[in-house]
């Protein structure tokens, strides 16, 4: 049979309680304080808490430093686009394209009464032409070069004819400076097939041939 405990016993059982809470803190404490002397990351931390501090502090700064490149980074993106989009728009339909398609498609226009293909037919088949010989002399076709100096003389007397009054040499010209200006590129690389590479070819085919002796 059991009895509770009298309020005497109570006041007994109490302190012990009390004291056994008091030394499990006393312990997890000293428990602390002995991990924090012995530890070697510890003992790192400690010795070296200014190392931290400028390491922190580095790390801010970087972080600093990297917002602001990526910041000036977009803003020189968005202002070479624009210049880009700006430059590509005056030169596809600028005053000096037009003043050089125009008077070339006027020469068109006039000149193509009663043939089967029409004057667009011809600009797109020009525009086509001069397109692909540019490339081929970029990638050094000598046929492509011969091509787009032929196809420039014929641009230019075209652009003279079919300029409005008086502006025929002014039209000539501009339409010879872009041409110039763009066969830079296209006869700047060596030739695939020069005149050094026919003539040998040609000297070596002679050679080659054989002499018929038509005397009896």
């Amino acid at each position: 049979m059991h009895t509770s405990p009298t309020s005497g016993e109570q006041q007994h059982l109490a302190p012990i309680d009390h004291i056994t809470t008091s030394e499990a803190g006393e312990g997890r404490r000293r428990s602390l304080a002995t991990w924090w002397r012995d530890n070697r990351a510890a003992l790192f931390v400690r010795d070296n808490w200014l190392l931290g501090v400028f390491a922190l502090a580095a790390l801010a700064l970087l972080s600093v430093l990297l917002w602001a490149i990526w910041v000036i980074v977009t803003k020189l993106v968005d202002v070479a686009d624009a210049g880009l989009g700006a430059a590509g728009a005056w030169i596809t339909d600028g005053p000096i394209t037009h003043s050089i398609s125009d008077p070339m498609r006027a020469y068109l226009d006039t000149h193509t009464a009663g043939l089967p293909a029409t004057a667009r037919d011809l600009w797109i088949m020009w525009l086509v032409a001069a397109g692909a010989l540019y490339l081929g002399a970029l990638l050094g076709s000598t046929y492509a070069r011969i091509g787009w100096a032929a196809i420039g003389a014929l641009t230019g007397v075209a652009v003279y004819a079919g300029a409005p009054g008086g502006t025929g040499p002014a039209a000539a010209g501009l339409t010879a400076v872009v041409w110039l200006t763009l066969s830079l590129l296209a006869y700047a690389g060596r030739s695939t097939l020069t005149a050094g590479d026919i003539l040998p070819s040609l000297a070596n085919r002679r050679d080659r041939d054989p002499v018929i002796d038509s005397t009896y």
